[in-house]
């Protein structure tokens, strides 16, 4: 379900996208109902390539029929799979040269964080769609190590957008510096002053 954190993440892609020279793969990890590519998809060129991947099959259903009724099914590519896996098993899906512009807004509620969210939000939203082990960082650690094994096959500069919990910022580059040293790490704040948004550039 789309809240007002998520348009930050939309926002901040949206001007990366457009500062690109060069066509640009854009990834939508765990697409959901699709509500992020489909605004990058309306509201970019068509040099860029759109891809939307999701490991549930009824969530890339929703996607499909919301990107039908904005036409422009047909501008994104829907894949089936766990996080990067798709592209993984496929490099050569990514157009070269290019750059990969990564957006995923993962589970990232810790055991704590889950167990006090409201029950409304619990209701209409499955569990698998908010928690993750590790203190919430679960999803994301596989991400990176994913990232780190799509470079090392195939030779590209990426930057990755990521929706974090505020609290995961003290944790996460540590994270990050293990699967990707060299990578640059920065940190955006959402509406409310918390902090909402890792910028990685690797």
């Amino acid at each position: 379900i789309p809240r007002p954190e998520t348009e930050l993440l939309v926002e901040l892609a949206l001007e990366e996208a457009r500062s690109k020279k060069q066509e640009t793969s854009i990834i939508d990890i765990g697409t959901g109902s699709g509500n992020i590519i489909i605004s990058l998809a309306k509201n970019l060129p068509d040099k860029n390539n759109f891809i939307a991947i999701d490991i549930s099959k009824k969530a890339l259903q929703i996607a499909r029929q919301n990107a039908k009724k904005h036409k422009i099914d047909r501008d994104i590519e829907f894949l089936r799979g766990d996080l990067l896996d798709p592209i993984i098993k496929n490099c050569s899906m990514l157009h070269a040269p290019c750059s990969i512009l990564i957006l995923a807004n993962l589970p990232y509620l810790s055991k704590e964080i889950y167990s006090a969210t409201l029950p409304n939000v619990k209701k209409y939203e499955p569990k698998s769609a908010l928690f993750s082990p590790k203190e919430g960082l679960d999803h994301y650690e596989k991400l990176l190590k994913q990232i780190s094994a799509l470079q090392k096959c195939y030779m590209f500069h990426a930057t990755c957008y990521m929706e974090i919990s505020p609290e995961q910022k003290a944790k996460l580059p540590k994270i990050i510096k293990k699967y990707l040293p060299r990578s640059k790490t920065s940190f955006h704040k959402d509406l409310a002053g918390k902090w909402r948004i890792a910028r990685i550039e690797a």
